[in-house]
């Protein structure tokens, strides 16, 4: 929503990236597209869910993920929302969430924290990327990576 900046080379944009409170990681085909600096956050509602999953699904190996920076909690970040094409490669889709991770360590981030509405997303999926249940007594799915033990490590060149 209202995309002020893109970055494309997490390592010469570091301080950029670190910057961002709202944004949007773009993959595609494994690999890092941009990190968009947005405005305003973007946030999904029952309709665009709906609609996107039956008209405007995106089209290629392609995957948008969407986050912010909570206001006055700035060591989380919140998973907003994630889209992704029928062709959408599960490299592509782990490709998003790795930049997330690098932004986290960039940001010096405590956690990442996301509420799971779809049901394809399983919980065993999430714990094999380090997630784990949250807020058990919310409704909803409520997941959380933390960052107690340091932060993945990224390789170079590989997104």
């Amino acid at each position: 929503m209202f995309c002020r900046q893109r970055y494309h080379d997490l390592a010469r944009d570091a301080e950029a990236i670190k910057q961002v409170r709202y944004g949007r990681i773009i993959t595609q085909q494994g690999k890092l597209v941009a990190v968009e600096r947005h405005w305003l956050s973007s946030p999904a509602s029952i309709a665009q869910v709906w609609w996107e999953s039956n008209r405007g699904r995106i089209r290629g190996d392609l995957c948008h993920l969407d986050f912010h920076i909570p206001g006055g909690v700035s060591g989380f970040i919140t998973l907003d929302y994630v889209r992704s094409g029928s062709e959408t490669r599960y490299k592509t889709f782990l490709g998003a969430c790795n930049v997330l991770n690098e932004v986290a360590r960039l940001r010096n981030a405590q956690a990442i924290v996301a509420h799971i509405t779809n049901g394809r997303i399983s919980d065993r999926l999430l714990e094999r990327q380090g997630w784990e249940r949250h807020m058990l007594n919310w409704r909803g799915r409520h997941f959380i990576r933390r960052f107690l033990d340091g932060y993945p490590e990224l390789q170079p060149g590989r997104y």
